[in-house]
Parts: structure tokens; C-alpha cells; sequence
């Protein structure tokens, strides 16, 4: 059984990872604290049913809510073991975590990752003409690999075929059934639900369109553009993040990966904008897979630039508290 301070620091680590991102910002985990471990499970009623018809979409929040357990607990000088399994309707868990203190040297990501944690922010608008070097897209790559996940940057044609799908898929996915109201569910929450995608998050204009990347359709919020001139280019990099195949395993660990990529992205001052909607059309997400090999399936695409200087600053998005997702089991 969990002794008084390892609850306590389990506790702590769980309050951290509730800044982990998911889609629609649904929240889609909850937690058990057992005897002498600690249990992830899916909150299935958090499900994006038409906008996530696979289910990928919730493992991979999963995935960085657990990335991002790992990551408080390597701060506070614990080492997490994970086993991670396939939930099924037996009530098994996504992952079982146990915890001991840390001995040997420690995690070289954990502090600069932690640090991230609280400043990582969906950034839904221009980026500035700053180039990205491939060094910082290196770095990335480098905090998804532990975590089975790799970074394919997309350049040129490569990038101008994903630009295509994400006009496509933006175009295709709305007239699927059920999109829309799932839309409207999740951006128009009632007070008090700590969750979904607050008026301060969404833009306050049409969907936002950078050189030849057009954005996902959200209703129009309050959150303004940077000063400058919309004439200003902006040099934002495209990249695929895929996971070892389409197991709800490697997906999960994807969700890791995914979680690692953005912290680290944060780390170097990148802003990021995870896309999935381009992977939630079965046509444009079949293009993705035959442009990056099929034997790695894509799990999300970044959009991730350097803020632009005079932009007002983002503010977090709404999480539930730690008491809705987490159940303590004498």
C-alpha cells in the first residue's frame, strides 16, 4: 500500500498532469489509486464520437496525461514503472504506474520538461517569420523516440500534399454526422465545466489561413491575432508525428511521445498547434500514411513556429479538478 508520502506525491504528480492536452480539450482519462499502484483508465464518456471515430484521439490524451505524470514525478525525484496493456470490457486499465525513488543519474528531460508544463498552450495563431532550425526539430525528434514515436519534418512537396489534405479534410469532415453538434458541445460549454475549448482560446475571425495551411473551422472566439500586419510571413514548419503501428499500445505511447514533443517545443519558446482533423477523414488520413511509409501510421501533425514578439499572452485552458478524475481505492 501507498505509504502517507508516496500518495502525497502521487497526488501532486496527478494535479500536473492535468495540464495535459487532449482534443476538444475532453479530458478523456481517469485514475485509480490502488493498494500499491496507480491505474489510467479511459473516461469513455469523454469520447469524441463523430470527431474521433477510431478512438485514436483519446488514447493519445491519455498518452500525454501519463507523459506527463512521468514527467512531475522525474522532477520531485521519483521513477515511475509503467506497464502499459490494451484496455478491454474486463475494466482493464490503459497502464498500471508503480513508483520508487530515483537512484542513478537523473532524467535529463524531467526538470526542463516539468518547467514546460504550466506554459504549453495550443497557439492557434500566426507565427512569426522566424525561421525554425532543423537543430530545434532534431531536439524534438530526439523527446519522441524513447516513447516509440517519430518526427517526419514535411518540407516542400511534402509539406504542400499535407497542406492539400488539411484543406480537404476541413472541407469533408464537417458534413460528416454528428460533427457539427460535437463541435458546438465542446466550444460552448455550460459555467463550471472545466473543460472544452473557452472564447479565449478560438480566434475571433474565419479559420485561420497561413501561407498554404488552412486551420481547422472553430466558432469565432475572442482571441486576436498578433500586432503587426496580417501581411506578415509566417515561417512556421510542419511535422508528422507517427508511432510504431495502429495498436491502441503504440498509440497510447504515441500520446507520450506527443506530450514530450510539445513540452520540449515549449522548452526551446516554439508555439504549437497539434492537428488532428486531417487524420480524422479516412481519405486525406490514407494520404498522410503513403507519405510518410505505411509502415508507421500517423497519429498527429504539428504545426510549430516562434511566437510573434507584441502577441498577447495565451491563458490556460480550463482543467477539471483533481477530484473528478481521480478515485482512491483503500
Amino acid at each position: 500500500m501507498p505509504t502517507t508520502t508516496e500518495r502525497a506525491v502521487l497526488r501532486d504528480a496527478l494535479t500536473r498532469a492535468l495540464r495535459a492536452p487532449s482534443e476538444h480539450n475532453a479530458q478523456p482519462w481517469r485514475w485509480v489509486l490502488g493498494r500499491d499502484h496507480l491505474d489510467l483508465f479511459v473516461d469513455r464518456t469523454r469520447r469524441l464520437r463523430f470527431t474521433d471515430e477510431r478512438g485514436h484521439g483519446v488514447l493519445l490524451g491519455c498518452g500525454c496525461a501519463l507523459h506527463h505524470l512521468r514527467v512531475a514525478l522525474a522532477d520531485r525525484g521519483w521513477h515511475a514503472s509503467v506497464r502499459h496493456q490494451p484496455e478491454d470490457l474486463s475494466g482493464r486499465p490503459l497502464a498500471r504506474v508503480r513508483i520508487r525513488p530515483a537512484t542513478g543519474e537523473p532524467d535529463p528531460w524531467a526538470h526542463r520538461h516539468a518547467a514546460a508544463i504550466d506554459r504549453r498552450h495550443t497557439d492557434r495563431r500566426r507565427f512569426s517569420g522566424r525561421s525554425v532550425p532543423t537543430t530545434v526539430m532534431q531536439s524534438l525528434d530526439d523527446a519522441a523516440r524513447p516513447h516509440g514515436g517519430v518526427l517526419h519534418l514535411a518540407f516542400g512537396t511534402h509539406r504542400a500534399l499535407v497542406a492539400e489534405a488539411m484543406a480537404e479534410a476541413a472541407e469533408r469532415q464537417p458534413r460528416q454526422e454528428g460533427y457539427v453538434e460535437e463541435l458546438e458541445h465542446w466550444t460552448h460549454r455550460y459555467a463550471g465545466a472545466h473543460d472544452g475549448i473557452p472564447a479565449h482560446a478560438r480566434l475571433d475571425g474565419p479559420p485561420p489561413s497561413y501561407r498554404d495551411l488552412v486551420l481547422r473551422w472553430f466558432p469565432p472566439g475572442t482571441l486576436r491575432q498578433p500586432r503587426g500586419g496580417a501581411d506578415r510571413r509566417d515561417a512556421s514548419v510542419l511535422a508528422i508525428l507517427t508511432a510504431v503501428d495502429d495498436s491502441p499500445v503504440s498509440v497510447l505511447r504515441a500520446g507520450e511521445a506527443l506530450s514530450a514533443v510539445l513540452l520540449e517545443a515549449t522548452a526551446q519558446g516554439l508555439g504549437s498547434t497539434p492537428i488532428t482533423q486531417v487524420l480524422g477523414v479516412s481519405q486525406t488520413r490514407e494520404r498522410l500514411r503513403h507519405l510518410v511509409g505505411a509502415h508507421r501510421p500517423p497519429v498527429c501533425v504539428l504545426r510549430l513556429g516562434w511566437p510573434e514578439p507584441l502577441g498577447e499572452p495565451l491563458r490556460p485552458t480550463p482543467r477539471r479538478p483533481l477530484e473528478q478524475v481521480l478515485t482512491e481505492v483503500e
